[in-house]
């Protein structure tokens, strides 16, 4: 049996499950797009950022700009919630809410919703525009609140107007939990408010999904991970 990353977290998840241990989540799924993106995603189209890395190529899911792109799960077995992590890669010019304001270029927003359940983000984000942006603790946020990371993934923003070019782009490693018991789950992405691919986009990586199993089908859910492990053992996922 070939391990890759995702038999590795079911591994994981099987320990606490089947020796007693207490486990609040388990990794049902999870992918860094360093080998590509599979039949679950919507849109499977890849991309190395242009910053170079020690380890190669940071390759994540995208770039994207006023779309829809959905990762589609089955057979997760009895649980009672789950638990979606991801970093979210904002490219160039990202306005914020600059709609009405003096830098008023419109609003730009990313929405993260579930399929026939709650929208978890629908927020503006701005990558320099001093209009803000409505993601962070208050109504108005300075550009870049909350970014785990700024200009590190070395993507240039031509401005045609101002007759300058810099790098321009930020990653926030957004974290959702949610209350959920179906068998199938549908996770949406989408980016609006924005202009061409080369003015502002959007891009996926390092996205899991872990779910939180009902007490008593634990051992269920063990004998679960383990089949989905044995028949993924031919197809890596993530790298």
């Amino acid at each position: 049996m070939k391990l890759t990353k995702l038999n590795l977290s079911l591994v994981a998840g099987l320990a606490g499950l089947t020796t007693g241990q207490s486990a609040s989540a388990v990794i049902v799924y999870q992918n860094d797009f360093q080998s590509g993106a599979g039949s679950e995603w919507s849109q499977t189209l890849t991309e190395n950022a242009p910053t170079p890395y020690w380890f190669g190529p940071r390759t994540f899911l995208g770039e994207f700009g006023n779309d829809t792109v959905s990762l589609s799960l089955a057979g997760l077995g009895a649980h009672s919630g789950v638990q979606l992590d991801f970093d979210l890669y904002l490219i160039r010019s990202w306005d914020g809410s600059s709609a009405g304001t003096s830098y008023d270029y419109g609003n730009d927003a990313f929405k993260v919703s579930v399929g026939g359940g709650p929208v978890l983000l629908d927020k503006t984000f701005s990558n320099g525009n001093p209009a803000g942006q409505t993601f962070g603790p208050a109504a108005v946020n300075p550009a870049f609140a909350g970014a785990a990371e700024t200009y590190s993934l070395g993507y240039v923003f031509v401005d045609g107007i101002q007759q300058t070019s810099q790098v321009m782009d930020s990653v926030y490693r957004l974290s959702f939990a949610f209350a959920h018991d179906t068998d199938q789950l549908t996770l949406n992405f989408s980016g609006y408010g924005l202009q061409s691919l080369d003015d502002e986009s959007w891009g996926l990586d390092n996205v899991r999904v872990s779910v939180v199993p009902e007490p008593t089908a634990a051992p269920l859910m063990a004998l679960g991970l383990l089949a989905l492990a044995w028949r993924m053992r031919q197809r890596p996922v993530g790298g």
